[in-house]
C-alpha cells in the first residue's frame, strides 16, 4: 500500500466499539499494543500484512484505509453529552466515528453528484452583537425564511432547504438526542437519534439548528440558548400565547397535532410564557406522569423524511444503474464500505430512495 491513513484506522476501530486491546485480540495478538498505538498516531507505517489483518478484524476493505483526506470536523453540540455520566466514552467515540464516516461520504457525494440547490441561506447570529436573545434570533430566522408565525408543517424540509444535511442515525444510546457538526468545505450536518419519539426528534432538530446559527464554539450557556431558540422557532410566542391558557391535559393533546410538538414542550412553553401558574403546571405534570406520558406520549407524530442525502445518492444511483446491476454495490464501493455497513448507515435514506423505485 502506497498510503495508509491512521485517522481511518481510529475511525474504523471506534466505529466497531473496540479498544486497542480488544482490536489486538480480534487480530489474534499478531501485533503489540505499543505497535498499534504507534500506527494510530502515525508514528509507524504498518506492513501490508498488518493492514490486511486490520481490514479483516475491523471488517473494512483495505482501500478504506487509503483515504488521503483528513476528517477534521467541529462537533458543535457533542460536548454537552460528555458531561452525562450515563453516556460512556466508548459510546461517544462510536457516535463520533459514525459522524466522521458520514462527513467523509458527504465530501464524496458533493464532489461527484449534483448537490440540491438551497432555497434559503443559513445565517449566523452572535448573541450580544447581532441579537440580544436566542428568541430574537429565532424570530429573525423565521422572517428571513418567510415562515410567518404558523406551525411548521415539515421542519426537516425547512432546515434542509437551507443547505443543512439531516441524518437519522441508530446511535444505540438514548442519552444522546442529536449532534450538529461543521467541517470546512462541506455542508453543515445534523445527526438525529432515530430511536427517539418523532416529536422529540423534531424539537432536537430545532435545537441543533439553534446551535448552527448561534454557536461557533462551545460555551457555558449554549444548551439553554439552543432550547430557547427551538421553543420560539417551533412555537412563536406571538402566535401561540393565546392558545396556552388551558389546564386540561386533553387540550394539549389536541394542540400537539396542530403544532407538531410534544405535549411536554407545550406545557413547558405555557409555563415559560406565564399563561399558566406554577401550581397549574405542576398539576399538568402530575397528570402526565400518572398516565405514563412522561415516557411515551399518545398520538405519535409521523416521521419527517430527509431528502438531501437521498437526493445525492439517487443522483449517483442513476449513473450506477447504467453500468451495474447492483446500485447498493456501486454506492458501497463509492464509500469504500462493505454492503452490510452501507445498508445500516443509510437505512433511512435508502428507504426514501425505494419510494421512487431506484433501489431493489
Amino acid at each position: 500500500m502506497t498510503h495508509f491513513n491512521p485517522d481511518m484506522l481510529s475511525i474504523a476501530r471506534n466505529f466497531r466499539g473496540l479498544s486497542q486491546t480488544e482490536l489486538i485480540a480480534e487480530m489474534g495478538q499478531s501485533i503489540t499494543q505499543a505497535s498499534l498505538s504507534k500506527i494510530e498516531s502515525g508514528d509507524l507505517k504498518p506492513s501490508d500484512e498488518v493492514i490486511h489483518n486490520l481490514s479483516n478484524a475491523l471488517h473494512f476493505p483495505v482501500r478504506f484505509f487509503e483515504h488521503i483526506e483528513k476528517l477534521n470536523a467541529l462537533p458543535i453540540s457533542l460536548h454537552a453529552y460528555r458531561k452525562k455520566s450515563s453516556t460512556t466514552a466508548k459510546a461517544l467515540s462510536r457516535m463520533n466515528a459514525e459522524m466522521m464516516l458520514k462527513m467523509g461520504h458527504v465530501q464524496t457525494l458533493e464532489l461527484f453528484t449534483n448537490v440540491p440547490k438551497r432555497k434559503n441561506s443559513l445565517p449566523t447570529f452572535k448573541i450580544g452583537l447581532d441579537v440580544n436573545t436566542p428568541q430574537e434570533a429565532a424570530k429573525k430566522l423565521r422572517s428571513l425564511w418567510a415562515l410567518g408565525n404558523e406551525p411548521l408543517e415539515n421542519l426537516t424540509a425547512t432546515v434542509e432547504d437551507a443547505g443543512v444535511l439531516v441524518f437519522l442515525c441508530d446511535f444505540k444510546d438514548n442519552n444522546v438526542d442529536g449532534v450538529s457538526l461543521k467541517m470546512h468545505g462541506v455542508s453543515p450536518c445534523v445527526f438525529l437519534n432515530a430511536n427517539q419519539p418523532n416529536d422529540r426528534i423534531r424539537f432536537t432538530l430545532a435545537h441543533e439548528l439553534g446551535h448552527l446559527v448561534l454557536h461557533e464554539e462551545p460555551s457555558e450557556f449554549m444548551e439553554k440558548e439552543a432550547n430557547d431558540f427551538a421553543a420560539e422557532f417551533l412555537m412563536p410566542e406571538e402566535k401561540i400565547i393565546d392558545q396556552l391558557g388551558s389546564t386540561n391535559l386533553a387540550y394539549y393533546l389536541r394542540l400537539k397535532k396542530e403544532w407538531k410538538t410534544s405535549m411536554a414542550a407545550l406545557i413547558y412553553r405555557a409555563s415559560e410564557l406565564g399563561t399558566i401558574t406554577s401550581s397549574q403546571s405542576a398539576n399538568l405534570w402530575r397528570q402526565m406522569a400518572m398516565r405514563g406520558y412522561r415516557k411515551v406520549e399518545p398520538n405519535e407524530l409521523d416521521r419527517e423524511p430527509t431528502y438531501r442525502v437521498a437526493s445525492m445518492l439517487f443522483d449517483y444511483a442513476i449513473d450506477a444503474k447504467k453500468t451495474s446491476t447492483s446500485v447498493i454495490s456501486e454506492l458501497s464501493q463509492l464509500f469504500d464500505l462493505y454492503e452490510d455497513d452501507f445498508k445500516k448507515l443509510y437505512y433511512f435514506d435508502l428507504d426514501s430512495m425505494e419510494t421512487i423505485e431506484m433501489v431493489s
